[in-house]
């Protein structure tokens, strides 16, 4: 028969007390550690300096101080194949999961699905947009002239200028708003600083003045390319979209991947043909504007 030692005997209230010791420890340290995540979250969000009064440029570009965490995690990663916005993080239902956000963009040029863009299919594209003939055929022209080369697979040139979509991204030009990376993915982080900088009356859009401001303000040195790009593409956006003056955020999200023109071209306004003499319009505001500014 053995015998229990007295002295390792340990009570049911003794093991209690060592549980509810232990639980308490657990518990506390656990608190610790997420009073130590807020206060860094806290000091993340309160304690960088984005804007300095001696350098005023800072102060009208402001960048995005809303917390887009809660929406889009780690807003600065670029998405392979989705445009997100705080508003739609998960971009838009039923998209491609195998083409990037920037080969997407063009897919509504490239109808026989073969990716090659032909001059005819950037032609019958914009003319299904409701660009009238002179518009389409500059369209035709700068697109083909400028971005067919770089994305061909010989050192050889095309001589029917075609693009090819598999290398779209090879025509990432500078002066842009570096929304699309140089692989053609799509970074919210970007999207939301062109609203952050430009849209400064929270209207949730951007006017005539608005996309000048920008263009200028993304207009890399010695890259005449990269301003003369940018304008024919934030001009022609604001062309087929602006309602009432103003290029929504929405319809800018689904510009990058494309299904803006998808929609566009199935509606009953486009029909009507895209109003370039609201464009006009607007231009000759913002100088009788920038000229009362001047006086």
């Amino acid at each position: 028969m053995m015998f229990q030692d007295p002295y390792n005997i340990v009570t049911d209230k003794e093991n209690t007390e060592k549980r509810e010791h232990r639980d308490n420890r657990e518990t506390r340290e656990r608190e610790h550690k997420n009073d130590r995540s807020i206060f860094r979250k806290h000091s993340k969000h309160d304690d960088i300096i984005t804007e300095i009064k001696e350098v005023p440029v800072t102060m009208e570009c402001r960048a995005p101080h809303d917390s887009l965490e809660e929406s889009l995690g780690n807003a600065g990663l670029p998405r392979a194949v989705i445009a997100a916005s705080k508003e739609v993080p998960n971009g838009t239902p039923g998209g491609p999961k195998n083409k990037t956000v920037l080969q997407q963009h063009v897919q509504f040029w490239d109808t026989d699905h073969d990716n090659v863009i032909s001059p005819l299919d950037t032609w019958n594209g914009f003319r299904r947009l409701g660009f009238n003939i002179p518009f389409s055929a500059f369209s035709v022209a700068f697109i083909h002239f400028g971005f067919s080369y770089v994305t061909q697979k010989s050192w050889i040139p095309d001589p029917f200028l075609k693009i090819n979509v598999d290398r779209i991204n090879k025509d990432k030009h500078g002066s842009d708003s570096e929304t699309y990376d140089t692989e053609g993915r799509f970074i919210p982080e970007k999207f939301e600083e062109i609203f952050s900088k430009y849209d400064s009356d929270h209207k949730g859009g951007l006017n005539f003045k608005d996309i000048t401001r920008l263009i200028q303000g993304n207009a890399n040195a010695g890259d005449p390319f990269g301003w003369i790009a940018s304008i024919v593409e934030w001009g022609t956006l604001y062309l087929l979209c602006a309602k009432d003056g103003i290029v929504v955020k929405e319809d800018l999200r689904t510009c990058y991947d494309g299904t803006l023109f998808f929609k566009v071209a199935e509606s009953k306004e486009k029909r009507q043909g895209v109003n370039i003499s609201s464009f006009l319009k607007g231009l000759k505001e913002e100088l009788n504007l920038n000229g009362l500014k001047e006086e």
